[in-house]
């Protein structure tokens, strides 16, 4: 085996490392989704909410599929076909390992090309999925904190248990509420521990000044407005991941702020 064949194989592993975890992701979303809109779930209250909470947990992702068709009221032949296939590409990368149009991919750079092509084209179909979970898990989440989270205690409960269980990539922003917002999965979040990294430390921590240009430089678009927050200072404070430091810089009383990220 020389370095060709070496490099193909760590990216076929690597791009069927990467297709599992967005599989295992989508079975995560609908895991939230399917005891909220399912018929036999929690429109019949909260204790058959409670108990199919429990009974989706073991299932498996064609289990979960077929109670999400249970519930799509619109053109469910359609959804029928591309949630099909998401089941099968998922079998095919768990269970047909090895082998891929007779070809084994670990012997041949053919076999691991022709793989590593089906993973590209595998992954973009089951994104376009997920981004469609995310997006169902945050208007579910946004209509419970709406309508219930203040006045109903089981409600609220759950509100936090969704909220505490959201993917790592979703975005949950309370605009009334800043407090509220799931603020370690923030773009501003990832760019004020970006700036920690890419900016000149001041006693081993950072200055919020520089944070706000590199975060300026980096993504214009991510601004504290976007939080609900009027300043980087307020999310810093709002977020509560972070360490800050306010010194006066001069007698005119100019302050200076610094910060680092907390050590959880």
């Amino acid at each position: 085996m020389d370095k060709n064949d070496s490099d193909l194989i760590d990216e076929v592993l690597k791009k069927i490392g990467k297709n599992i975890l967005i599989f295992q992701q989508i079975e995560k979303g609908l895991k939230i989704l399917i005891p909220f809109i399912h018929p036999n779930a929690g429109a019949k209250g909260m204790d058959s909410l409670r108990k199919y909470r429990e009974g989706v947990k073991s299932q498996t992702l064609g289990n979960l599929i077929k109670s999400f068709l249970d519930c799509v009221d619109y053109d469910p032949e359609y959804f029928a076909e591309g949630l099909k296939n998401i089941v099968a590409n998922r079998n095919q990368l768990v269970h047909g390992l090895g082998e891929f149009k007779n070809l084994n991919l670990l012997d041949t750079q053919e076999g691991c090309r022709k793989y590593i092509s089906y993973l590209d084209s595998q992954h973009q179909e089951a994104v376009e999925f997920y981004k469609d979970i995310k997006l169902y898990v945050g208007v579910l989440l946004y209509f419970l904190q709406e309508n219930y989270a203040e006045s109903n205690r089981d409600f609220n409960l759950l509100y936090e248990r969704v909220k505490s269980i959201l993917p790592s990539d979703v975005e949950y922003i309370n605009l009334s509420n800043p407090s509220d917002t799931i603020w370690k999965n923030t773009k501003i979040v990832e760019l004020l521990r970006l700036a920690e990294i890419h900016t000149v430390k001041i006693n081993n921590m950072t200055s919020l000044n520089l944070a706000e240009q590199f975060i300026k430089n980096q993504a214009p678009e991510c601004t504290p407005k976007k939080y609900g927050i009027k300043t980087l200072k307020g999310v810093l404070k709002a977020s509560g991941l972070f360490e800050i430091i306010e010194t006066k810089k001069n007698e005119k009383g100019s302050i200076s702020i610094l910060y680092r990220s907390k050590i959880t």
